[in-house]
């Protein structure tokens, strides 16, 4: 499609960009793509100069944030509309051009996100994106298909194009003019979060975010940060990056008894989940601290729109899972 721009941040993994180039051709031999080989060490540059010579290549020496690269990707690219996608996907059937339907379809919409299924399961979602990510009130994020690590089925249950409050950067659709007005996204954000604080900026904006059940995706999962072996790094990012969204969410007088609830349960997951969660918030709250009593009198703290609060799951989605048992997105009951 000549009105989007496919652009995708590669660390090492000849195979794993192969196979998504492939499926990305396959499915539409004029795509225009746009790659970023971020700090790469291995054969991935030479092999895709050879196999895949359509394609624009970019080349960093100090290792980027998704953020930080994915900005740089948008400021190359000239077109309408930019599809950021992850390296360790393979792409279904018309899938770039069914988030772009959906988009035109929603006068209001500046991102769309395609449905993202398990590559290693076909038959399942897959934990980053799923059918479509919320909040609750305290932040934390889940998905149509996925609430904590409790990953259903695919069985349709979700085929319905629906507005959603945030949509995953491992396949998303966005407006490039309204990326850049909005600030794109948040480099302090290193990696994960981003793309739900920049969703979350956005319906605060009056703008829209939108799920495409028409265009599917298959991805591996966190494949340059396990392959890394770098878990720690990644729950660390996780920790804070969920509070910095929420900090910026809205105004600084609602976000306190907020911020107090989501810490309180914090501490009781650190209990539960001492290693996992535990010590990666522990770490990650000097940080949070700082930049909650530094920066909050300089950011702007927006009003929080009706129709967003709507959006928002009004009670903790972790109490109703952990103690109410609610493992599917059909078992919360909210307007």
């Amino acid at each position: 499609m000549k009105e989007v721009d496919i652009l995708i941040v590669h660390l090492n993994g000849a195979d794993v960009i192969k196979n998504c180039l492939q499926s990305i051709f396959d499915d539409d031999p004029s795509a225009r793509v746009k790659l970023l080989f971020n700090a790469t060490t291995d054969e991935s540059p030479e092999f895709v100069r050879k196999k895949f010579p359509k394609v624009m290549s970019y080349h960093t020496k100090e290792r980027w944030g998704f953020a930080q690269a994915s900005n740089f990707l948008v400021k190359k690219s000239k077109n309408k509309y930019v599809i950021f996608l992850n390296n360790d996907v393979v792409v279904g059937k018309n899938w770039a051009i069914e988030l772009l339907k959906t988009l035109k379809r929603n006068k209001n919409c500046v991102a769309v996100q395609s449905k993202i299924k398990s590559y290693y399961r076909r038959d399942y979602f897959e934990h980053a994106g799923a059918a479509g990510g919320f909040v609750d009130q305290y932040g934390y994020p889940f998905c149509r298909g996925r609430i904590f690590d409790v990953v259903e089925k695919d069985t349709k249950q979700y085929d319905n194009e629906i507005r959603i409050f945030w949509g995953c950067g491992v396949s998303l659709l966005v407006d490039r003019n309204y990326f850049i007005k909005a600030g794109m996204f948040d480099e302090l954000f290193f990696m994960y979060a981003e793309e739900l604080d920049f969703c979350w900026r956005a319906n605060n904006a009056g703008k829209e975010i939108w799920f495409s059940p028409k265009s599917t995706i298959y991805h591996m999962g966190s494949f340059s940060v396990s392959n890394e072996k770098i878990n720690f790094k990644k729950e660390y990012f996780i920790s804070r990056n969920h509070y910095l969204a929420l900090i910026k969410s809205g105004p600084f007088s609602h976000i306190l008894g907020l911020l107090f609830g989501k810490t309180i349960l914090e501490l009781i997951s650190l209990v539960r989940f001492p290693i996992k969660r535990g010590i990666p918030f522990l770490m990650s709250l000097p940080y949070i601290i700082y930049y909650l009593v530094s920066q909050h009198k300089n950011m702007h703290h927006p009003t929080i729109r009706k129709e967003v609060r709507k959006m928002i799951y009004p009670r903790s989605i972790a109490l109703d899972h952990f103690l109410k048992h609610k493992c599917k997105y059909s078992n919360l009951k909210w307007d």
